[in-house]
């Protein structure tokens, strides 16, 4: 059974092949760029190996996404910072302030992070 991932648009659930972004309904909207403004606060301490190891662990702890449940191999899997660390070193690499999720629930919940920044 080939692997397949979930459509890039923020919230779709949809399951397409690897070698797509999109879903037949988000395609034409592809252009669109939903985080193109964002301020990337945390750039540099993704680069660090610091970063590399401890994210590996926390994988290899946890093999599956803690919303849906999806599998390691299923989906590709993120390790998500609860709390947006915004540049805080020490926050960006406390364990109990990382959590996995699958790339399509990522997406949602850091598009249901971004929308309750805006609407403060």
């Amino acid at each position: 059974m080939p692997v397949r991932k979930i459509c890039y648009y923020p919230s779709c659930q949809e399951l397409i092949d690897t070698d797509q972004r999109y879903c037949p309904l988000h395609r034409t909207e592809s252009e669109r760029k939903p985080f193109s403004k964002a301020v990337r606060y945390n750039t540099a301490l993704y680069a660090t190996s610091k970063w590399r190891n401890l994210r590996k662990a926390i994988l290899r702890e946890n093999p599956r996404c803690e919303r849906c449940g999806i599998g390691e191999g299923e989906a590709s899997l993120h390790v998500h910072h609860i709390i947006p660390p915004r540049g805080n070193e020490e926050l960006f690499h406390d364990e109990t302030n990382l959590g996995v999720l699958c790339a399509g629930c990522h997406r949602a919940e850091t598009a249901r992070e971004t929308r309750g920044r805006r609407d403060r």
